[in-house]
């Protein structure tokens, strides 16, 4: 599972010039689903020429299940979560949806979606019903807006907890599975995701560990691990990671974009980076992820 291309990707982007895709992001929760975990972004709401408003929803899995199935729904193994792109009719609503973007590790786009061609009733009590009401105009906007602001704050609470509850009862559950001296490599990269999920970089990196033992040819976990290297500041470690990877693998991108960040950004090594960078375009010229190499390139290799 490729869970990990460098932090602050979202940063970098605007160092980089890439206003007319990146803005100031502030997501606001909404009214999750049972397989997603909602929000929007409050700063990408516009009004359109035709008079709706336009509106980006992020929708997260609840869990690695959720995770799998939507992966399989867009055709998308590396899938990690989505966005999508959704103009409002507020007087008819209606709402007409317009791109998907499908996100890997670190929110970088996989792939980009078409929506329909045509607008659709907003169901009441739907995402979209939760999401007209925040960002729709009322005669006492004020006393809406309170409203809405104590509602949010009720629905984040709740929402948290439950999230919380439901993450802790997975990490019970593998804990209990790893005991077992059968445990599998699988058992303890699961584990590890979830560790890294929430931000437990110690555990996350002792259970990788595991994992790797049992199968040290997996450049996903060493990617990963290596991730979490970083994130408690052991960048030395973290290349190791990425460079095991990268010698188990020729052409695994993940663990080039990550060593050429490290080398750029934490160890202000830039020729070294430029030739990650370069190799990674050998490898991979068209996606996404690879202008956005290329553009670090153009940017640091003068």
């Amino acid at each position: 599972m490729q869970r990990y291309i460098i932090h602050l990707f979202l940063v970098i982007a605007m160092l980089c010039g890439w206003q007319n895709e990146v803005h100031a992001v502030q997501w606001m929760a909404l009214n999750g689903t049972a397989r997603y975990k909602v929000s929007y972004d409050e700063q990408s709401i516009r009004l359109t020429p035709s008079g709706r408003l336009e509106v980006w929803l992020r929708f997260i899995p609840r869990g690695e299940a959720e995770r799998k199935s939507a992966a399989t729904e867009y055709k998308e193994k590396r899938y990690r979560s989505h966005l999508e792109y959704y103009e409002i009719d507020c007087s008819e609503q209606t709402a007409l949806l317009g791109l998907i973007d499908i996100l890997g590790t670190s929110r970088a786009r996989l792939k980009r979606l078409r929506g329909g061609m045509q607008s659709d009733l907003i169901l009441p009590g739907s995402v979209l019903d939760n999401a007209a009401l925040r960002i729709c105009p009322t005669l006492d906007e004020e006393a809406e807006n309170a409203e809405e602001e104590a509602q949010s704050n009720e629905q984040e609470t709740a929402e948290g907890v439950k999230l919380n509850l439901e993450k802790q009862r997975q990490i019970d559950i593998l804990k209990k599975q790893a005991s077992s001296t059968e445990a599998s490599a699988d058992t303890w990269k699961e584990l590890g995701n979830i560790y890294f999920d929430t931000d437990q970089s110690e555990l996350a990196i002792k259970a990788y560990e595991r994992a790797v033992a049992l199968r040290p040819d997996d450049t996903d976990v060493l990617n990963d691990q290596g991730a979490m290297y970083r994130q408690t500041g052991d960048f030395q470690r973290a290349l190791v990671n990425f460079e095991k990877a990268n010698v188990i693998d020729p052409y695994n991108l993940e663990s080039l974009y990550n060593s050429g960040y490290i080398y750029a950004f934490d160890l202000n090594n830039i020729p070294k980076a430029l030739v990650m960078w370069k190799r990674y375009i050998e490898l991979e010229s068209k996606s996404e992820t690879a202008l956005q190499v290329q553009t670090f390139i153009d940017k640091y290799g003068k």
